[in-house]
């Protein structure tokens, strides 16, 4: 008996910082095996090259979408290689891979001497793969560079989705009109993703397109069932990471309706244990891991934070959570943090959560 299909999930791949990522092999292949419909591929510049293991998952599942999830600081690569990137795994997988983009690390552009990224510069640089996409020939000089003679010299019958990590209203409005799809980050609750969606169709509106037709991904880091030092790992230090990046907690306390004053107090009995520890590029891994002092630091979160901002407790509740974000306009839900069998007891009863009419959708995260 075959198992269900859940199209309307996707998964991340070697989720944070990974130093063997041989893991993939296995967590792709268990995905697959539980039918979520895609795996997003995270990417860091270390032992994470996006490029290689999208190959490697377009080897070991013949069903699932794939999604490069995302690549950030475009500029770090030539439009041309980008657009045979796609291009290779639209052939190599029968149209189910979508290209996830996201506006860059600031601190990453200036250490590689390549622009930061802009509105101007990211619609270009989209614009840019389209047309090689198309099988044009390219003449243009623009943010993203000139081009003289430009070709991917193949058109391809179905475009690569373009999908944009959006986080703030101008960015989710800008997606809108340009973008196939959008994920919104970690921590985005029910509230927040019905306030960005809206920020979204209104993008679509104002270009003339379908609101419905531009996809739209809401990550969620599940920790549903689990033992307690996996709760740790997978929901407070995570939220401890991004307690380093400048205004990142503010962003989602803003977007959530949380209360901003408790992030010194958080600030500063992490500075006790990490002392000084600086903010990452891609991704942070100065923070403690010790269990007893990520426990101290759980203990300052308020519960609203960690309820409101992931699937955690029982599966029961980790379904209602991915539900709520169904019913506050997702068109799908990305889970973020966990390996993919830690996911079994929210699949066995999603049934009874399910929106109708997901099983029919494409598992292409971008169409």
């Amino acid at each position: 008996m075959s198992r269900p299909q859940y199209p309307e999930f996707g998964y991340y791949a070697l989720p944070g910082h990974v130093a063997d990522p041989t893991q993939a092999f296995e967590e792709i292949r268990s995905g697959d095996e539980l039918g979520l419909g895609s795996v997003w591929i995270s990417e860091r510049l270390n032992t994470k090259s996006g490029d290689v293991i999208s190959g490697v998952a377009a080897a070991l599942t013949p069903r699932m979408g794939i999604a490069s999830g995302l690549i950030a600081n475009l500029p770090l690569r030539h439009p041309l290689v980008v657009a045979a990137y796609a291009a290779t795994m639209m052939k190599l997988t029968n149209n189910r891979f979508a290209l996830g983009v996201g506006r860059g690390v600031d601190a990453l552009a200036d250490a590689t001497g390549t622009p930061r990224l802009n509105f101007a510069l990211l619609e270009d640089y989209i614009e840019t793969l389209r047309r090689l996409w198309r099988g044009e020939t390219v003449n243009h000089s623009g943010p993203a560079g000139t081009f003289k003679g430009l070709k991917l010299g193949h058109a391809l019958d179905v475009m690569p989705p373009v999908i944009m990590a959006a986080q703030g209203d101008k960015t989710c409005h800008w997606a809108g009109r340009i973008c196939d799809g959008v994920v919104y980050n970690s921590l985005w609750s029910r509230r927040a993703v019905a306030h960005s969606t809206a920020q979204v169709r209104a993008g679509a509106r104002a270009a003339g397109r379908d609101p419905a037709s531009v996809k739209v991904w809401a990550i969620l880091v599940t920790a549903c069932e689990v033992p307690e030092e996996l709760f740790l790992r997978y929901v407070i230090r995570r939220m401890n990471t991004y307690m380093l990046f400048p205004g990142q907690m503010e962003t989602f306390c803003d977007a959530n309706g949380w209360d901003q004053s408790l992030l010194p107090g958080i600030r500063a009995e992490m500075k006790k244990i990490d002392g000084d520890s600086p903010g990452g590029m891609l991704g942070d891994e100065n923070t403690t891991r010790d269990l007893e002092q990520l426990r101290r630091l759980a203990a300052l979160y308020p519960r609203a934070w960690i309820e409101e901002g992931h699937a955690v407790g029982s599966a029961e509740q980790g379904a209602q959570s991915a539900r709520e974000r169904f019913d506050a306009g997702a068109d799908g839900v990305l889970f973020h943090g966990t390996h993919p069998k830690y996911l079994e007891p929210l699949l066995a009863i999603w049934p009874r959560y399910r929106p109708p009419g997901l099983e029919r959708r494409s598992v292409n995260p971008g169409l």
